[in-house]
């Protein structure tokens, strides 16, 4: 029997939402560990606009080198296991809302 949220080889795993801290210091940024190395993307949703950035280790974002998700809009990412090579076990998603509102931020890992 399948897997309930799996179609075909793919298992899509819902996670528990976040929240996208203030921006007014980068230390609110939430470091989400992806669950492993078969994770080839992710569906984000955020509430508020987002910058983000993957990394071997919980980072904080740079306002000033990061890229941004627009609110309201689901946006799907390559996770980029290259970085692995780096010398890292785990892949972190990590994102902070780019003003000082803040808001939930919807990850499904598939």
């Amino acid at each position: 029997m399948a897997h309930p949220n799996q179609i075909g080889e793919r298992i899509f795993n819902v996670q528990s939402a976040g929240t996208a801290g203030s921006s007014a210091a980068v230390t609110n940024t939430t470091h989400h560990k992806l669950d492993n190395r078969s994770i080839r993307q992710i569906m984000v949703y955020s509430a508020t606009q987002i910058y983000f950035n993957f990394t071997i280790a919980e980072t904080d974002v740079s306002a000033a080198n990061d890229l941004i998700i627009e609110q309201n809009t689901l946006t799907v990412l390559n996770v980029p296991h290259g970085l692995l090579k780096a010398g890292g076990d785990e892949i972190y998603f990590n994102y902070n809302s780019t003003s000082t509102t803040t808001g939930a931020v919807r990850i499904v890992e598939c």
